[in-house]
């Protein structure tokens, strides 16, 4: 009887100490606005206040938030629309970069530089009522925290 038990323990302590299989692995950043300009090409009314980036590796989302820690984008709504035209919510997790994006539609996507914390990213803002407040986009330095 103790046998069965000690063993539940020991498979319970050594999948604690496996990383990322009994969690999920959520990265969250802080980032604060470059001084630089945006990169050329880029559209949509520059977003100045400083932000935080939440990851979700297992689930596979990427959400914005802003100082008040109010949701600005989400990838889940992109996702979901692309979902009805068979696009797919690409979303990549190296030691280098993290970025996400539907493919071959646009709606909330971005990177980060994981070396030098460089984010460059744009989103459709729902709430937005002219050219420069219905595309944003968000160019800064972010740290992981």
């Amino acid at each position: 009887m103790k046998k069965p038990f000690a063993t539940a323990l020991v498979v319970a302590a050594l999948i604690g100490l496996l990383p990322g299989a009994a969690s999920a692995d959520v990265l969250t950043f802080t980032c604060d606005p470059g001084a630089e300009s945006t990169p050329a090409g880029w559209f949509g009314g520059p977003w100045s206040a400083p932000i935080r980036v939440v990851v979700d590796s297992s689930a596979r989302t990427v959400e914005l938030f802003d100082k008040d820690n109010i949701a600005v984008a989400v990838t889940a709504r992109p996702a979901r629309l692309a979902s009805l035209n068979d696009y797919k919510l690409d979303i990549l997790i190296t030691e280098n970069v993290i970025s996400w994006g539907v493919v071959e539609m646009w709606g909330f996507s971005g990177y980060i530089d994981r070396q030098s914390g460089r984010l460059d990213m744009l989103w459709i803002n729902s709430s937005g009522y002219s050219p420069d407040t219905q595309n944003r986009q968000f160019h800064g330095t972010c740290r992981q925290r």
